[in-house]
């Protein structure tokens, strides 16, 4: 594909990187949603480990998701850039794919509420080689690649004050993902948005 140049200038974000949770901006990027069954299981599994580690936050279910790759944050909700997101969901091609996590844990952040995810140890390959697919696809449109070497899978449950160690699931979360959706996040609003979807047919 040959590519395609735009002006993206938004109000973005220092290199288009989706970055911490503020009030009032937008963020886009490609996900996979999990089906009802594996939201109450993540809902049980949070509130499980809420009250054995004294957690005051609660799972938001109506956005549990995993990340694929951000294609940015904006201020106003940007039409072009969209429109090249499209563009770049639409050149993948690949199977379903199998999302196992076998994990939970806290991910460090600095003087924040630290998620509490759901992960894998051993990684996600096929989810992985997505992340690099969709990145490409990005750069090939105009966008930035925003490719992270390291990218961990994972889907956040909540987010709170206290930590929870690694710990192994007794039963991991899994399911196939059929498809994969582009995403607008109202930022500070816990309100997301599917502008698109494709699927995933192998």
């Amino acid at each position: 594909m040959n590519q395609i140049s735009f002006d993206f200038d938004h109000g973005q974000n220092r290199r288009g990187r989706t970055g911490e949770s503020r009030n009032g901006g937008h963020r886009l990027f490609f996900a996979f949603r999990p089906p009802a069954i594996v939201e109450r299981q993540a809902a049980s599994i949070a509130d499980d480990y809420g009250k054995t580690f004294s957690l005051a936050a609660k799972p938001r279910l109506t956005t549990l998701h995993v990340s694929v790759i951000g294609v940015g944050d904006y201020e106003a909700l940007p039409e072009d850039v969209i429109f090249a997101a499209r563009q770049a969901g639409a050149t993948v091609e690949g199977a379903p794919i199998a999302v196992t996590f076998d994990r939970i844990m806290s991910f460090k952040r600095q003087g924040k509420a630290r998620p509490l995810v759901l992960c894998s140890k051993g990684g996600l390959m096929p989810l992985m080689r997505l992340h690099v697919q969709l990145g490409v696809g990005m750069h090939n449109t105009g966008l930035r690649d925003n490719i992270d070497r390291n990218f961990t899978p994972h889907m956040t449950l909540l987010y709170d004050r206290k930590a929870v160690p690694p710990t192994r699931l007794d039963q991991p979360v899994s399911w196939t993902a059929q498809e994969f959706l582009l995403i607008h996040s109202i930022l500070g609003k816990t309100e997301y948005h599917i502008i698109d979807r494709w699927p995933l047919l192998g």
